[in-house]
This record gives C-alpha cells, structure tokens and sequence, in this order.
C-alpha cells in the first residue's frame, strides 16, 4: 500500500512540475548581425548635359524576428534630398527595384514581401513587409542597386545626404 501511495505522490509531483514549468518568453526583432547595414556612396558622375544615371549599394542583411508576437515588421529606407551650398537634387530622384528576400531555416515567406521604393524615400519608404501574423524567423535581404537620375542642369559640386534604413515593428 505504501508503495501505491508513494508511486501518486511523484506522479502527482510531476504533473505539478510540468504545469509549473518556465513560461517561454519572446526574444528580438533586430538586424542580424544587430547594426544598421552599409550604404556605399554614389558613384562619381561627369555632367554632360543630358540625365546622367549614377548608382549606391546597400549591404545585404538579415531580419531576424524572435519576438514571438506576431506584430509583423518592416524594414524602412530614409534618404533626404541630396545637398550642395544652395543647390538640391531631390531624394524623389532615386529609385530602387525591390530587393530579394529569402526565408532561413523553416521561416515562411507568406505575408513577407519587398517592394521597390515610389519615389517617397524622404518620407521614409518600406522595402521590406511582414504582415501581421508572419515573418517569424530569419530572413536574408539582397537590396537592388538604388539608382539617382542627375538631373543636367545640376550645379557641379560634392552633394551630401542622410540615409538610414531601420527594422520596425508592425507591417
């Protein structure tokens, strides 16, 4: 009979311990490695008095989203106009197709898109969506070559912008 009374007690101990178990808790979302990715400089461009098309690359990436919470993610673009003393050549002036998006170790592309820039990157643009309820996992981001248009009537000179590309949460 002991032994019946003893075999309930650890059944009953056990039960307890796997209810009482640690919960699980959500993790990040970030780039990974964590850091913004690298965008290069345009290539130098010599006016000829026609359009002239000069280009940027960004550093390929990963989204890696642990956070368990099904919130979904984007990753945004930020480029201001480009800027020399008084004159402007317009961020509306850079294009960018969409960049290439690959899902690592089981993670799903359903509800996970690129999307080429409209010509808003000032504003900020998202080139990379996950909707609500998706893009847990790692993702593998390639950007295209983002592209300027120098207009001809450009103003020689060294132009400088601000540009950052950030991962969020919500799509």
């Amino acid at each position: 009979m002991r032994c019946r009374f003893g075999i309930l007690v650890a059944v009953a101990s056990m039960g307890a311990w796997l209810l009482t178990g640690a919960p699980a808790s959500g993790g990040t979302l970030d780039f990974g490695p964590p850091g913004q990715p690298g965008i290069g400089d345009f290539s130098p461009v010599t006016l000829t008095g026609t359009p002239v098309l000069t280009s940027v690359s960004i550093d390929p990436f990963s989204v890696v989203d642990s956070t368990g919470s099904g919130s979904g993610w984007n990753v945004t673009l930020t480029i201001s106009d480009l800027v020399h003393g008084g004159s402007v050549i317009p961020a509306s002036s850079m294009k960018m197709p969409a960049p290439l998006v690959t899902p690592v170790d089981g993670a799903s592309m359903t509800g996970v898109a690129g999307h080429a820039t409209t010509g808003n990157l000032s504003s900020g643009e998202k080139i990379v969506t996950a909707a609500v309820g998706e893009g847990e996992g790692t993702y593998l981001v390639s950007p295209a070559l983002l592209t300027l248009t120098v207009p001809p009537d450009a103003v020689v000179g060294n132009y400088a912008a601000s540009a950052s590309i950030a991962v969020v949460s919500g799509p």
